[in-house]
């Protein structure tokens, strides 16, 4: 039976019983954003358990969860998974013993169809009711019902003697046998056997005590039932299948990787536990992503991250070279389509996410597994079994290893780390990167800003209501210090008690202007910062002489002002656009609002397409042009999240909060700067969009002139394009279609032209025995390095298992190369990969690959002749020293 449909029929069959089906929890829980959802039940029903909250007395669920604890178990034993589904049925109250196994022998042998005679059970020592019911109800001989203590059957473990406190109570567990094949082959063999023939397939737990601090069973106000069934364990058994790994929805992924790797699925042990590993992984990288993780260096994105990292890791010990996990996204999709269509929904996202993250991590691969293998070398040196925790720190810090990650991998040598030594460095690491995000207004942090804080609670800011306003100088700074005065040509910090400059937060940048004061003072203002609630006004001195005390007047740059107040309202306009265009999940991740041009920072995993592109930048200008009005509020922080406005990323709010309303479009937290209403905005054009890390793209654009400049020569490079092209401009693109394809058509015909020559070339040239290898090596023109691998392999075919091709070639002004060994040498004599690294040598390249095949490049082509002379007696030496490299 298939695995979405054992799914399938058992939320049907409990909801026939009068259960609620209850849709799967986010592997996010909401109440701690941090962590992943690690089980399912009791956790997930509390309350009800508890009899706080009952909305309804029974329900059923197949839940999703993360766990790691095990992780090394993964692709080793037969059943243990990091991302696994549970099956339950809970009962608040209503149903107990008697429902709860009677519909379970129900499920299991009417609904699927399992063979009583291959199911036993076990109770708890003391719960004579539900021996009982197995013998009475079901009709099972003593011998198939086991009574069994508190480790193995109540629930928690050992609750009543251990902990934890809260809901509990005995259990009653199903075993299913798998066959005699997978026994031990004692007589005696059965549930309670460490031999994998029989597997437990489903706890029924029957949840009628509260345990107490001092270790007291206190009977519940109700009676409940909590059960648990592993949906990929259930799924083997009806399959047939030797490990979970083998069912339906992972075969297709361990296909993939075996094709990848180009092994075979269960001709070698080794390699199978890894191809089962990175199956597991990739399902688990995909649904967390899904659900909205992302890969970080901390909680849940430090799961997921160290996850597809160790799978990325797994691949190349299997021999896979570049970034190949993102290619099982899909895969996992359509396998989990029917029950989460979302996932398919997203693959593409999701995809790009892992992509990223991929090219991150190879991209230092071979420097952190070099730094391990000398920190392996220098600790067997100094006869020490353990790796200093600053190299383990380097490894993560520097390459990208997470700390267990590396811990599997110096394991493989019989080590281990010294783990107080990481987190020392570590703790040294947070410590200098707190002291570093101190380092912006180092100047006033670490001087004069103490003192200025004796004068002043902070800067009030009147720039929400005026671009010009009076203001009293508390304070002049030059350099370090604060001065009594600054003249002419001094550059200076000013503190004013109230200013209409907004200083730089929020991602819009600070105001810039003029502070103007008697005596022809004019100080020019080129900047802005805000620390501690402290408008630091930067600028110069330019007439006139400024000191404490002065009254003055300050007056922004009001055209630039309107350009930033322009973009920011754009970049709320432009949020609410891309919700609605990718969905909820494209939450701000930073921003950036200048006078030239907006910056956006969104949650998403894919580029967007050029379709949705162009339907973000309409629904903005749509926006725009209903001249929708700006409102600001005041709130209390709890009444604005209510509210339902939207907490940007990054920003710390106090107990009142400003909320900014565009039309029926947009609602925020924002303390930024805005218009009035959007159409004085004028338009809006999008410049550009990119990746700017795994899972965050970056859009950039501009507004009002600079929206309309944008176009304008937008439209003077067409008109250019079609004069060149002698075509309306209407009629460019198509016309550059057409001559693009007839220049791909004779680029295509000279490949095939420059292949077909070299393949005659190579048909003019003879073999050559050496030390009882047939080797054909041959220059054969220009051609690119695919065709040159391609022709080696083909000739390679001509020569049989003891066969050794080496081409040679030009492309694009540098040398090529490319070996082809057939099987007989490869497997041990002569392995293509030492041969090509050895010929790279007269090129002034390298190269490697496969034990079969294998190339390179260099920069010397004039230096081929001598490479092919060459070639006979490298192979030679090589034959008679295979281990030499």
């Amino acid at each position: 039976m298939k695995t979405n449909l054992v799914r399938a029929r058992y939320l049907d069959f409990f909801a026939s019983k009068g259960a609620r089906v209850v849709p799967s929890d986010s592997l996010v829980p909401s109440n701690d954003p941090t962590l992943l959802f690690t089980g399912a039940g009791m956790n997930q029903f509390k309350d009800q358990f508890m009899g706080i909250r009952i909305e309804y007395r029974s329900a059923t669920s197949c839940q999703k969860c993360i766990r790691t604890g095990d992780i090394m178990n993964v692709g080793v034993t037969p059943s243990h998974h990091t991302m696994f589904e549970m099956l339950g049925n809970f009962s608040f109250g209503g149903y107990f013993k008697q429902e709860a196994i009677n519909w379970a022998w129900e499920f299991l042998t009417r609904e699927i169809g399992i063979d009583p005679d291959r199911l036993q059970v076990s109770v708890h020592t003391s719960d004579d009711e539900a021996y009982a019911l197995w013998q009475r109800d079901i009709g099972l001989a003593p011998a198939r019902i086991s009574r069994l203590g508190d480790h193995d059957n109540f629930w928690p473990a050992d609750a009543p003697k251990l902990g934890p406190n809260g809901p509990c109570g005995p259990c009653s567990e199903i075993f299913f046998d798998r066959g005699a094949e997978y026994g031990c082959g004692r007589p005696d063999c059965g549930i309670t056997c460490d031999c994998r023939r029989w597997v437990e397939i489903w706890n029924l737990v029957f949840t009628q005590y509260n345990r107490h601090p001092d270790g007291s069973l206190v009977p519940l106000p109700q009676k409940n039932i909590d059960t648990g069934m592993g949906l990929e364990r259930m799924a083997a058994c009806l399959q047939g299948a030797k490990t979970n790994m083998d069912i339906d929805i992972f075969q297709p992924l361990v296909a993939m990787v075996a094709k990848l790797s180009s092994r075979v699925y269960g001709e070698r042990r080794e390699d199978d536990v890894l191809m089962r590993r990175i199956a597991d992984h990739a399902r688990a990288v995909t649904f967390c992503i899904a659900d909205g993780v992302l890969p970080a260096n901390s909680h849940r994105g430090y799961v997921l991250k160290r996850l597809l990292r160790r799978a990325v890791l797994d691949g190349r010990n299997l021999g896979i070279r570049g970034d190949f996990l993102h290619r099982l996204v899909p895969l996992v999709g359509e396998a989990m389509a029917e029950p989460y269509p979302e996932v398919l929904a997203q693959a593409a996202g999701i995809e790009e996410t892992v992509r990223l993250e991929e090219e991150k991590f190879l991209s230092t691969i071979d420097r952190g597994l070099a730094l391990i293998d000398r920190a392996v070398t220098e600790a067997k040196q100094d006869r020490r079994d353990i790796i200093p925790g600053a190299a383990a720190f380097e490894l993560h810090d520097t390459y990208g290893f997470p700390y267990e990650l590396a811990e599997e991998v110096v394991a493989r040598h019989g080590m281990s780390i010294d783990r107080p030594g990481f987190d020392a460095a570590l703790d040294q690491a947070r410590e200098k990167a707190r002291e570093g995000a101190k380092m912006r207004g180092e100047v006033f942090v670490g001087g004069p800003l103490k003192e200025i804080k004796k004068l002043s609670a902070g800067t009030k800011f009147l720039g929400y209501d005026c671009e010009a306003a009076s203001g009293k100088v508390l304070a002049v700074v030059k350099g370090e210090h604060l001065v009594d005065k600054a003249l002419p040509g001094d550059p200076v910090t000013l503190v004013l008690d109230e200013t209409p400059f907004y200083g730089e937060s929020g991602g819009q940048v600070g105001d810039t202007g003029l502070i103007v004061g008697p005596g022809n003072l004019v100080v020019r203002v080129e900047d802005v910062q805000k620390v501690d609630g402290i408008h630091l006004h930067l600028g110069v001195v330019e007439s006139g002489e400024v000191s404490p005390g002065l009254q003055v007047e300050a007056r922004v740059d009001a055209s630039r002002r309107l350009d930033i107040r322009r973009n920011h309202t754009t970049a709320h306009l432009l949020h609410h656009a891309l919700r609605r265009v990718v969905g909820d999940r494209a939450e701000q991740k930073g921003s950036y609002v200048a006078p030239d041009r907006l910056r956006f920072d969104f949650q998403h995993g894919a580029a967007l397409t050029k379709a949705e592109l162009a339907t973000v930048e309409e629904l903005v200008n749509q926006s725009i042009l209903a001249n929708a009005p700006v409102v600001t509020r005041e709130l209390p922080l709890e009444e604005a999240k209510k509210s339902g406005a939207i907490a940007l990323f990054g920003e710390k709010y106090g107990a009142t909060v400003r909320v900014v309303s565009v039309g029926d479009f947009s609602v925020e937290f924002c303390g930024g700067t805005h218009m009035d209403a959007t159409a004085p905005i004028g338009a809006f054009r999008i410049l550009g969009e990119e990746a700017v890390a795994a899972g965050v793209r970056r859009l950039e654009g501009v507004t009002g002139l600079a929206a309309f400049r944008h176009s304008r020569e937008q439209g003077e490079r067409l008109d250019a394009i079609a004069r060149e092209l002698k075509v309306p401009a209407r009629e460019a693109g198509e016309r550059l279609g057409v001559m693009t394809a007839r220049l791909r058509e004779l680029e295509k015909n000279l490949l095939q032209l420059k292949t077909a020559q070299a393949r005659q070339r190579l048909s003019q040239v003879k073999t050559q025995t050496v030390a009882g290898a047939s080797l054909l090596a041959a220059d054969v023109g220009e051609i690119g390095g695919k065709e040159l691998g391609d022709l080696a392999r083909e000739a390679l075919r001509g020569l049989g298992d003891l066969g050794v091709v080496v081409l040679a070639s030009q492309d694009n002004g540098k040398a090529a190369l490319a070996v082809a060994v057939g099987k007989g040498l490869a497997s041990g004599r002569a392995k293509a990969g030492d041969l090509v690294k050895k010929l790279a040598t007269h090129i002034g390249g390298g190269g490697g690959g496969r034990a079969d095949f294998a190339q390179a490049g260099g920069k010397n082509t004039e230096k081929l002749p001598e490479l092919l002379a060459a070639t006979p007696t490298t192979l030679a030496d090589l034959l008679a020293n295979p281990a030499s490299k």
